[in-house]
């Protein structure tokens, strides 16, 4: 919005300087052409030129007048010279404090503040003509520059009241389609913010929930390398054990078979070697995992 709506109101500036130069050429006698040519540039809308003649027109002391001055402000506003504006203003309070053309002016003064991006400066001088003339036909847009101020800002939420203020209670102004627009562009905010803020939140969730897996896949990998070696541990003494009986067996010299079951001499032993061996393999299988498991 911004620069391109700046003049949405030129012709009422236009008409309302005309009619005060009007007025001005009336009670006085112009002889300086470049205050004329000021004039004339003006109303054409031809604000380089106009800037440029009033200027010159306005070192001239009788040429230096409130009227002129204002349009020398308004040509160079029109123009975007806001800095030279913005020192042409400040000339203007100064030299003519009880004209009536001082509101305007401070008018002015805020939005040129604003589109140098000194917008706490532009609140500070809006605000105060908004204070001093509630029912000035400017107030409705200077709480508009007041909420742009805001909006530029990123302070959304006090922009967002003033715009509807605007909206609410001056719907005929010139502002009110804009401040109208500026609240969707608000709102289309408040949903980018809210998408952003969920997807932050689902990637954190997610982020969560993939340390809980690791975590519990650690946790599930520690406890299944403890049991492999507790698996591998028993089978180690199982097969001691075994052997031990084994080597018992064969040295004993008063081995007697069991009276239930008919077995031949040294069946005990080949029994006893089938396990041992079954149990070695075991063992062998577990070592290997829990070196894949160490690998990882």
């Amino acid at each position: 919005m911004g620069k391109i709506t700046i003049f949405s109101r030129k012709k009422y500036f236009i008409s309302l300087v005309c009619a005060f130069f009007c007025t001005f050429l009336a009670f006085s006698v112009v002889d300086d052409a470049s205050l004329v040519q000021g004039f004339e540039s003006y109303r054409n809308g031809d604000w380089p030129s106009a800037t440029i003649f009033l200027r010159k027109a306005v070192t001239s002391p009788q040429n230096s007048t409130p009227e002129a001055w204002y349009m020398l402000v308004m040509s160079q506003m029109y123009s975007e010279d806001f800095s030279q504006a913005l020192t042409d203003c400040n000339t203007f309070e100064d030299m003519f404090p009880e004209s009536s053309l001082v509101p305007y002016v401070q008018y002015q003064k805020g939005r040129a503040l604003h589109f140098l991006n000194r917008n706490d400066s532009a609140v500070l001088v809006l605000s105060d003509f908004c204070h001093q003339n509630p029912s000035n036909e400017l107030y409705p847009s200077a709480l508009f520059w007041i909420a742009e101020c805001f909006y530029d800002d990123y302070n959304y939420d006090s922009a967002r009241a003033l715009y509807e203020k605007i909206v609410a209670e001056y719907a005929g102004s010139a502002k009110a389609l804009e401040a109208k627009s500026r609240l969707e562009d608000i709102v289309q905010h408040d949903r980018e913010e809210k998408l952003l803020y969920l997807l932050k939140m689902t990637g954190e969730e997610y982020l969560s929930s993939r340390e809980n897996y690791e975590k519990q896949l650690k946790e599930y990998q520690t406890e299944s390398v403890v049991t492999l070696r507790r698996q591998l541990t028993e089978a180690q003494e199982r097969i001691a054990e075994l052997e031990k009986e084994v080597l018992e067996v064969s040295q004993s010299s008063s081995y007697v078979p069991s009276a239930t079951v008919a077995q031949e001499p040294g069946e005990d032993r080949v029994s006893h070697a089938e396990e041992i061996l079954a149990l070695k393999n075991k063992a062998l299988r577990i070592k290997i995992l829990l070196d894949e498991k160490s690998a990882k």
